[in-house]
């Protein structure tokens, strides 16, 4: 472990971060190979959203991060994309080396590693549709929502801390203005703006989200350059576009427009949401809105706003993938679980105020029974 001593503060808590969502992918693509029969891309690919979402919860603790990715990878819409055939798993690889090239070509003569990663992710995006993908693929909505929801979370809590909470902010290698305020970092904005490009012409309907990204970016402490909101109303507009082409002229069928008027389809919809969660899910996603709007409002309010434009669309849209195009808002369900078991097991520490310890571990061995569940309901 001679190389480990060698690293700085900084690198050590990165690595600390990186750690345990980078083990429950490794848990989850486990899974998927071995009870879920799934080919070993496509396992990987649904373990990378995984990987994005225990991340994004990643600063309310790790147990907790990963109990909330667990919950998300066995709920029975995530987990109806296991299984199937691969396709041309050589092309794959081919599309996969390309990109990687274009990365470190583009890295070398930029010097700016987030545009190598955007060119790159652009080559592997064309050549898997060119030679073997469709636009509205669903495993690459899932990836794009996934690694979406992390930028913005942590982008919010980065810059909107409360110094009280210590297990929401990673607080080593902070950088400040001269005010005081954490502004966004490069990967946060460009990644944001790079994400919302690709999964918006994979699918439009990831338009509904532009709003909750726009008010996102509007609640940091980080002056945006015209061409940056000039490229988000230009992608919106072609979301928008596809939206009334893919949906109001193409799916017309599966609408329902006045839907979210009928008390059956808001049902319907809570039906579907605790199939996904159970009654526990949805209590503790209850409790976790009301804690989260409380003492973190920015992130608070933009989930709200992100869940209404999916719970709206639910209500409307009455087609066969209807749950998995739903994956936005059940990320933002796993989040409000999350901080709600964040803020039990506070309560509970102080129950416990000889050993705090205690309390919190009870908390999340409470939360841990959440997937225990939804692993049983597979296995039978």
């Amino acid at each position: 472990m001679f190389w480990f001593k060698q690293l700085s503060e900084n690198q050590i808590l990165l690595i600390k971060f990186w750690l345990p969502a980078l083990l429950n992918g490794l848990l989850v693509w486990v899974l998927f190979l071995l009870l879920g029969d799934t080919p070993l891309i496509r396992s990987a690919g649904l373990a990378l959203v995984i990987v994005g979402v225990t991340l994004s919860l990643r600063r309310m603790g790790s147990a907790i991060a990963v109990i909330g990715g667990l919950s998300l990878a066995l709920s029975p819409a995530f987990w109806s994309q296991t299984g199937g055939n691969q396709g041309e798993l050589a092309t794959i690889v081919i599309a996969i080396i390309f990109a990687s090239v274009a990365v470190l070509l583009a890295v070398v003569v930029s010097r700016r590693p987030y545009i190598g990663f955007g060119i790159g992710l652009l080559v592997f995006v064309v050549l898997f549709w060119s030679q073997i993908g469709t636009p509205r693929s669903i495993r690459l909505t899932g990836f794009v929502v996934g690694w979406l929801m992390y930028l913005l979370i942590d982008m919010l809590l980065l810059t909107n801390p409360r110094p009280e909470d210590a297990p929401m902010i990673l607080r080593a290698g902070e950088l400040k203005t001269v005010d005081g305020t954490i502004p966004a970092r490069s990967h946060h904005i460009y990644g944001i703006l790079l994400l919302i490009v690709v999964g918006i012409i994979n699918d439009p309907l990831l338009t509904i989200l532009v709003p909750c990204i726009g008010l996102a970016l509007s609640l940091t402490h980080t002056k945006l350059k015209w061409w940056y909101w000039g490229a988000l109303i230009a992608i919106t507009l072609f979301g928008i576009r596809g939206i009334w082409l893919d949906y109001l002229i193409e799916q017309r069928h599966l609408l329902i427009l006045n839907g979210w008027q009928q008390g059956t389809t808001w049902l319907n919809l809570i039906d579907l949401t605790v199939q996904q969660f159970t009654v526990f899910g949805i209590a503790l996603s209850i409790l976790g809105l009301a804690r989260l709007a409380r003492w973190y409002p920015p992130l608070g309010t933009v989930s709200m706003v992100g869940f209404a434009a999916y719970w709206i669309f639910g209500t409307i849209y009455i087609g066969p993938q209807e749950r998995i195009l739903l994956l936005p808002m059940y990320v933002i369900f796993v989040l409000w679980m999350s901080y709600a078991v964040l803020a039990i097991s506070e309560w509970f520490s102080r129950s416990f105020s000889l050993h705090p310890e205690v309390g919190r571990y009870l908390a999340i061995g409470l939360y841990g029974i959440l997937p225990a569940m939804l692993l049983y309901q597979i296995l039978v």
